[in-house]
Parts: C-alpha cells; sequence; structure tokens
C-alpha cells in the first residue's frame, strides 16, 4: 500500500482516482483494468489501462479504431516497426491473430510502490496523443495510399501540418491590442 496519501499504490486507488476526477469509465475489477472512451482528432476508440503488480507496471493501451485485413498484417507490421524506431517513446503493436493496432505505453509501480496522480494523467495523456497524431497515417499505410518505408516522412509531415494548424489557430486576432497598458500579460508567453 502508498505511504504518500496522493500515491496510488493499488487498482482501488487507481479507480477512486478516476472518479474523483470525473473520469467516464468501465471498470473490470476481475481483469484489473479500466476502460476510458477516447476522442482526439480522428481517433474515436478506447483506451484500456491495466494495473499489473505482478509485472510492476501499469500499462496505458490506446486501441485504434481500425482492423488490419490479413492480407496487410505484413506491411502494416513493417510500417509500425519503422514507426517505432524513429519515436522518442516506441510503443506502437500489431496483434497479428486479431489484425488490431494500438499504441502501449507503461508507468513502472516499482521501486517506489505506487504511482502519482500527476504521472497516471500524463501518461494518459501521452498515450493518446501518440496514438491519435499517427492514426491517419497508419490508416494510410493500410489503405494502401503510402508504403511502409514512407511510414516516418509522411507521419512528420502530417503532425507538421496539425501543429501547424494549431499554432494558427492559437494566435490572437490582429488589430489593435486589448486596453490597458499595452504590456504582454504575465505568463501568456510561458507555451
Amino acid at each position: 500500500m502508498a505511504i504518500d496519501p496522493n500515491s496510488i499504490g493499488n487498482f482501488a486507488d487507481l479507480v477512486k482516482l478516476l472518479e474523483k476526477d470525473g473520469v467516464l469509465h468501465k471498470t473490470d475489477l476481475a481483469e484489473q483494468t479500466v476502460q476510458i472512451p477516447t476522442q482526439r482528432g480522428e481517433l474515436d476508440s478506447v483506451l484500456l489501462m491495466r494495473w499489473q503488480d505482478s509485472d510492476g507496471v501499469v500499462q496505458f493501451i490506446q486501441a485504434l479504431p481500425i482492423e488490419v485485413p490479413a492480407d496487410k498484417l505484413l506491411i502494416v507490421s513493417d510500417a509500425v516497426t519503422r514507426l517505432n524506431h524513429a519515436l522518442a517513446i516506441p510503443g506502437f503493436d500489431l496483434n497479428h491473430q486479431h489484425g488490431l493496432v494500438a499504441y502501449r505505453l507503461y508507468l513502472p509501480i516499482y521501486p517506489r510502490g505506487s504511482v502519482r496522480p500527476n504521472e497516471v494523467q500524463a501518461m494518459f495523456r501521452l498515450t493518446v496523443k501518440t496514438a491519435a497524431d499517427f492514426f491517419p497515417t497508419i490508416r494510410r499505410i493500410i489503405a494502401g495510399e503510402i508504403q511502409p518505408e514512407a511510414i516516418v516522412d509522411e507521419a512528420k509531415k502530417a503532425w507538421e501540418a496539425a501543429a501547424a494548424a494549431a499554432a494558427q489557430a492559437a494566435k490572437p486576432p490582429t488589430g489593435s491590442p486589448p486596453a490597458g497598458n499595452g504590456q504582454t500579460p504575465p505568463g501568456a508567453n510561458m507555451y
């Protein structure tokens, strides 16, 4: 059990955190998992969090909402391998038996014996974001629009275009500055 009152030392603590944070989820006590609906960009799916005491980790598995036909398994496997090699945190996997692609990260429970709420929240966000960022490119591989050798370059182009669009949307409107001293408010340029 966790010593720090804010730490999460078991599956029940994880479920309490989700309930406290108002996260919609479905709990499976026997499997020590929770399913959380996710939506970001073109991604509309489910993230599975699995508390694995025996392995000392909490897994975050974001399913991609697409099935890989049997005749595309080899090219998707090649593409996922290439993509993982290029990522700072590799985690894409392909279930050959069911033709499913997911992005999987894990958070170590040990040696501390617990995790912190902000770590769970950060891993959740990172898992969903990464899956969402690369989902369109993986879908294009399956559709035959691009070859596996091009996945890293194509994913980079898509990611840069999305980042540019987000930056453009975040720009303040042009024109006269807001009323006041004309100074940038504190913290406005923090990120």
